[in-house]
């Protein structure tokens, strides 16, 4: 699709979400207000701002739609059934045909170092919590339709306005011959690419929207190049310079990453030869125990440099257009998820038996929101400080293996055994 196409193929585009768009670029990111420090471990710290005030997240809703309430009110049904009255449906688990590869074991000198920015605490106690179904789910591992082909279009439109990036082409892939033995149709959308100069704009079928500013296979960048005064590097960067970073990126690309109050996460982990690894994140942080756990499972922004520290992507995710609510189910403690760790009943991609109860390092509330899961709901997930595995790890390195126990009362629950084990 050539340039002088492109308002063509975009005439279905609801004009009240571009002139949004165009508004928003207005806006200036200017008296950040300081809301919130967490504690800085070596490995992560947390800080949250008040920015500009739009979500690109879903679409504008069609005449008639309705969402259902997300967060509990007082005209909340009551424990064990749905917002649409009646008991809560048992939540039957798919067996994908997707491959694991390796096992979900985070490398560190002290369990301190895996603060991931998770707004839950111990805490934090919930009677409740949603849990959803993923729509763009399939066995197979391919993406079923998900947004649809004007949301796309939409995201596409809006991301461009926000970065002031004038598109000289769009490519529309589809899922094609891969569906052979499906169900899916083969013209059903799964990408679709905006190349300009400055970037190229990548819109998922599940609602994420990528800006690359780096090389692709159209176009040679270098990436953004920052100021001088601000180091980005996945291993050369420290704490303080790396929320740095994320507050000069954001401060510039706001109107692109669009959230209301956003809180800062750099964290990671480390190699087999002791150095570490850094990610960039940024979410949303609205003070709602129930919509920060939301927006940190599934409405992530991702940051990442290339190796000459420049800005290669912004990656915004937006799972959550790709998932019906199902209801809100009862949740268990810490004590009983801790009891059926120690009993077995857990799911892990880790070789090992759980070592027992003195390993356990860290446990927190988490969703597990991968592709491969056709439900998204939430789990205690236990880090445990695994046995010498024989591997040659630098001195002091400790591996802490990932073992997730359902969050959910085990009575809705039908087929978790199911589960692959994949955790990408």
């Amino acid at each position: 699709m050539k340039a002088e196409d492109i308002s063509e193929a975009m005439n279905d585009i609801n004009e009240d979400f571009i002139e949004s768009a165009n508004n928003i670029r207005k806006k200036k990111n200017k008296n950040l207000k300081w809301l919130k420090y967490a504690g800085a471990a070596a490995a992560a710290f947390v800080i949250v701002f008040t920015g500009i005030t739009y979500n690109p997240g879903k679409p504008p809703l069609e005449d008639g739609e309705n969402i259902p309430p997300q967060n509990p009110s007082e005209n909340d049904p009551e424990v064990g059934e749905t917002q649409y009255g009646g008991p809560l449906p048992q939540l039957v688990f798919e067996e994908s045909d997707g491959f694991a590869y390796g096992f979900e074991g985070y490398l560190a000198y002290d369990i301190s170092e895996l603060d991931n920015g998770n707004p839950w605490n111990e805490k934090i106690v919930f009677e409740t919590l949603p849990v959803f179904e993923n729509t763009s789910f399939h066995p197979t591992g391919l993406v079923n339709p998900g947004i649809g082909e004007k949301a796309m279009l939409e995201k596409i439109e809006f991301s461009a306005h926000a970065l002031d990036a004038k598109i000289n082409e769009v490519v529309k892939h589809t899922i094609g011959d891969t569906t052979e033995g499906t169900d899916i149709p083969p013209e059903v959308l799964t990408v679709v690419y905006a190349y300009s100069d400055a970037c190229t704009i990548e819109v998922s079928g599940n609602g994420t929207i990528t800006a690359r500013f780096g090389y692709d296979e159209k176009v040679y960048r270098e990436g953004i190049e920052l100021p001088d005064e601000y180091s980005f590097t996945y291993n050369k960067t420290s704490d303080g310079e790396a929320f740095e970073t994320i507050k000069y990126i954001y401060e510039n690309y706001g109107d692109f990453i669009g959230l209301d109050e956003a809180t800062f996460v750099t964290s990671g982990d480390y190699t087999f030869d002791g150095e570490f690894s850094r990610n960039y994140r940024i979410y949303d942080f609205s003070g709602d125990e129930i919509s920060d756990m939301l927006n940190f499972a599934f409405n992530e922004i991702q940051l990442a440099p290339n190796d000459e520290g420049k800005l290669m992507l912004i990656r915004i995710n937006d799972k959550l257009s790709c998932a019906e609510k199902i209801g809100d189910y009862p949740i268990i403690s810490i004590d009983e998820a801790t009891d059926m760790l120690l009993e077995g009943s857990y799911i892990t991609t880790v070789p090992f038996d759980m070592p027992g109860k003195k390993y356990i390092s860290k446990v927190e509330l988490i969703y597990r929101s991968g592709t491969n899961e056709n439900i998204w709901m939430p789990y205690y997930r236990f880090l445990v400080e695994l046995p010498d595995d024989g591997m040659n790890y630098a001195k002091g390195l400790k591996n802490f293996g990932a073992y997730y126990v359902p969050a959910v009362e085990a009575e809705y629950i039908t087929g978790l055994t199911l589960w692959n084990g994949s955790f990408n």
